[in-house]
């Protein structure tokens, strides 16, 4: 056989592959619209509403840091309002449902305890060396690139009336989660 042949039978069989090839991808892609308009795509009022809410939660929101330390301390704040309003301190199962509905962690720290990473070591040194015990207000700091640390220093009343530091509790909240709870 000459060159030419061999060279045009193989040329009609790529061609024959590729025409069978769109006309069973015009096949699908014509079901999958037929199948999509028999649907409907009805959906109530409320669905609507969550799948908006939903969009919205997802979507990218360019936040300062300013905004992003603002929110946060707000949203420590009312956290450690709720704990400390009902006397849960010391109640660990209210403090995990906590930690769980706000993905959060709650921590008392102490001084000289063993199992702080480097910042909150710092931030309890700073509360144990304050002289100025009444003066002493919450802390809010950056752990790593996505979480926050916030601290808010409890006081234990003296025999004599002073005031002396006696823990810290401490929040250690991701980014994420404060970003979530800016309404715009």
């Amino acid at each position: 056989m000459p060159y030419g042949t061999i060279k045009r039978e193989v040329n009609d069989e790529r061609f024959s592959e590729k025409i069978y090839f769109y006309r069973h991808m015009r096949t699908i892609v014509i079901l999958s619209l037929l199948l999509l308009w028999s649907c409907g795509g009805s959906l109530s009022s409320e669905q609507r509403k969550k799948i908006r809410e939903n969009m919205e939660a997802r979507s990218l929101k360019k936040i300062s840091d300013a905004e992003l330390m603002e929110a946060a301390f707000s949203y420590s704040r009312a956290l450690t309002k709720v704990i400390e309003d009902n006397n849960h301190s010391g109640r660990r199962e209210f403090l995990d449902s906590l930690e769980k509905a706000y993905h959060i962690q709650i921590l008392f720290m102490k001084p000289h305890d063993s199992v702080l990473r480097k910042v909150e070591r710092l931030v309890i040194e700073a509360y144990t060396a304050g002289t100025d015990t009444k003066n002493l207000g919450d802390n809010l700091q950056r752990m790593g690139k996505d979480s926050l640390l916030y601290t808010k220093p409890l006081m234990k009343e003296r025999p004599d009336g002073s005031l002396e530091f006696d823990k810290a509790l401490a929040l250690r909240i991701p980014k994420k989660q404060i970003i979530l709870s800016i309404k715009e």
